[in-house]
């Protein structure tokens, strides 16, 4: 009888230890993931790659980072080339690193380019959801007190953190991600790609206060403005970013800028046939007011077709 009470209790002993352990085992590994942003290296616009150089730190009541190495991670926009200062306490984890990363860009707005430069670090199998969990680490998040971050050309933002749930087939995971904005200047956009293009439709402008007995050299002077407005809009603002199949804001701005070449082209040949027409009808009056005509409509035609382009 005293055999069969004490098996009994061994029983109910580890049912109730397998229960605990169960309940245990079952609850997932807060990980506290934090990146701050020492520096940033080359750009590649045409490609959407970018070099980051940052610090990782991994924070874990429930993770001895003394006795088990810490849980693999994936950089899933990007790799990993360099990592130095690795330091290791029992719940902390933190090391520098040298990566590039990619993501997708925009060129909708090219010159006036946006860039999200993204780090996306995910947990891979076996360590699914229900085992590992990410969480934000505000404390050792953002860009570091004494890095000199500085990118020709672009403004650095506010760098924000989030955590989302990636789900595949084989499994759901949790994924960190660090998102630093950066943005062309818009002083230098302006003064370093538009101003020229704009001086050039200028000299075809300028056109309308030349006599119509000129038209010859009218026409030399819209033809050459027009061949380098064309080399600059080729050669210069498309420069850097790959071909694609929508406009850019640069390419909205030069077919408004050609429509200032159109006009002036269309105000010598009406001049021509005027001339031809009229014969000694045709008066310094005639003239004048044509051009004056043409003086207030190229603006006006160039700012529609600005605006058309912009809401197509």
């Amino acid at each position: 009888m005293r055999i069969l009470i004490l098996i009994a209790l061994l029983a109910f002993g580890l049912f109730t230890m397998h229960d605990t352990f169960a309940e245990e085992s079952s609850r997932p590994i807060k990980m506290k993931i934090g990146i701050e942003i020492m520096n940033i290296g080359e750009i590649n616009k045409e490609t959407g790659a970018y070099e980051l150089f940052f610090w990782v730190s991994e924070t874990s009541d429930d993770y001895d980072f003394t006795k088990q190495p810490p849980p693999i991670i994936d950089y899933e926009n990007g790799y990993v080339e360099e990592i130095t200062a690795i330091s290791v306490k029992e719940h902390f984890y933190k090391f520098k690193a040298r990566g590039t990363f990619f993501n997708a860009m925009d060129y909708k707005e090219h010159p006036f380019n946006k860039l999200n430069l993204a780090i996306h670090i995910k947990s891979v199998i076996p360590n699914t959801l229900n085992n590992l969990q990410f969480e934000v680490d505000k404390e050792y998040s953002g860009i570091r007190k004494e890095s000199f971050i500085s990118v020709p050309g672009y403004e650095i933002k506010e760098p924000y953190f989030f955590v989302s749930n990636q789900t595949y087939p084989w499994g759901e995971f949790s994924r960190f991600s660090a998102v630093l904005p950066v943005e062309s200047s818009p002083t230098g956009v302006i003064l370093k790609y538009f101003i020229p293009a704009i001086l050039i439709a200028v000299f075809a402008f300028s056109t309308y206060w030349i006599p119509a007995s000129y038209s010859d050299e009218k026409i030399e002077i819209l033809a050459a403005t027009l061949v380098g407005a064309i080399f600059y809009h080729v050669t210069y603002l498309s420069a850097g970013i790959p071909s694609v199949q929508y406009l850019t804001f640069a390419d909205k701005v030069m077919l408004s800028l050609y429509t200032v070449f159109g006009m002036s082209l269309l105000n010598v040949l009406l001049h021509k046939k005027l001339e031809h027409e009229l014969k000694e009808n045709y008066t310094v009056l005639v003239e004048r007011n044509l051009n004056i005509k043409f003086r207030i409509l190229t603006p006006i035609f160039a700012i529609i077709v600005l605006l058309i382009t912009i809401m197509i």
